[in-house]
């Protein structure tokens, strides 16, 4: 974690905040705290497996009286870490040897108190399964609540709590690092909006069939001032005349090609090598005037303007003349 080549991490606690998720991480403990067991008490938990009848009977009640019941206490754990990340307001971590060391030493208390929280929980529910149906309110107070706040319980919690919240705190860590990598090689083999892109041939429209009066005809969309929308009715705006055209303007805008066409708004789509200029209107719009022999404009929402420039630039077929409003001189 250490070598990653960057600075800063968000601590976005997947493992922590979805506890439902951790239930490896649980598993890991319990195995880990039945490893331990087994090594240094390797006769007592033979005795109990022929006390069970057998493995699938040691395994029944590790299960019932073991795993279960921990599910309260991992969910405990993963939710004390969260209000303490919230508390303490631990949004993101520099990664160096020493900011790490610092994060896993400050949320070692969590951990150490969060027996006093998750015990009577965890006890209580195991009492209920190992017991059903026969239950005993002296039998639960004293060996199931009482008994259990004493030094030997608290140890033997110790190291699966801390096998808990480390692998969690962690495991979440790391999947942030690995999301924040991703992320920033997907930036760097993203294309640069500032550079033309190269259409694949054939990859996008370049004749459209038009009419008008004197019926029909093929264009090159390439030759057209623009494309409009107007009493539901489609047009295509050409050197030659206005023409009727069957596509709509969502099929235009997925066939034409970005480089080469931009969609200004709803009901206009405009060819960027007939741009002259453009420049503030009003209300929050943007007026573009077009290479025609008229000097037509054509309207465009601010919302669009940043999509527009970026386009015009990549295009860069010509240099358009921008005319900031008057608000925007310095």
């Amino acid at each position: 974690m250490i070598g990653v080549a960057m600075t800063e991490v968000p601590l976005n606690l997947k493992y922590v905040r979805r506890p439902f998720k951790s239930l490896s991480i649980l598993l890991l403990a319990v195995f880990t705290f039945e490893a331990f067991n087994w090594l240094f008490a390797f006769e007592k938990k033979l005795a109990k497996v022929e006390e069970y009848g057998g493995v699938f009977g040691y395994l029944w009640i590790l299960f019932r009286g073991g795993i279960l019941p921990e599910i309260s206490t991992l969910v405990i754990l993963l939710v004390l870490l969260n209000i303490y990340h919230e508390a303490c307001r631990l949004k993101q971590l520099t990664l160096t040897p020493k900011s790490i060391l610092n994060y896993e030493v400050k949320i070692l208390p969590v951990m150490l108190l969060a027996f006093f929280l998750f015990n009577p929980v965890t006890q209580t529910v195991r009492y209920l399964l190992v017991n059903f149906p026969n239950y005993d309110l002296e039998l639960y107070l004293g060996n199931y609540i009482q008994g259990t706040y004493s030094i030997r319980y608290y140890f033997s919690y110790l190291i699966p709590v801390l096998i808990m919240g480390y692998s969690a705190i962690n495991g979440s860590l790391l999947i942030d690092i690995l999301e924040q990598r991703r992320q920033r090689k997907r930036s760097s083999e993203a294309p640069d909006p500032f550079q033309p892109l190269a259409p694949q041939p054939g990859a996008f429209l370049t004749h459209l069939k038009v009419k008008n009066n004197y019926g029909e005809t093929i264009l090159a969309v390439q030759d057209c001032f623009w494309f409009e929308t107007e009493d539901r009715y489609y047009y295509a705006v050409h050197p030659t005349g206005r023409f009727a055209i069957t596509k709509t303007m969502n099929e235009l805008e997925t066939e034409l090609n970005p480089e080469l066409f931009f969609r200004t708004k709803r009901n206009c789509i405009i060819n960027l090598s007939f741009v002259a200029s453009y420049a503030y209107w009003e209300n929050g719009k943007y007026s573009i005037r077009m290479q025609t022999p008229n000097n037509d404009e054509t309207d465009m929402p601010r919302a669009r303007l940043q999509d527009f420039k970026n386009r015009l630039v990549r295009f860069s077929v010509q240099e358009v003349e921008y005319l900031p409003p008057k608000s925007e001189i310095i």
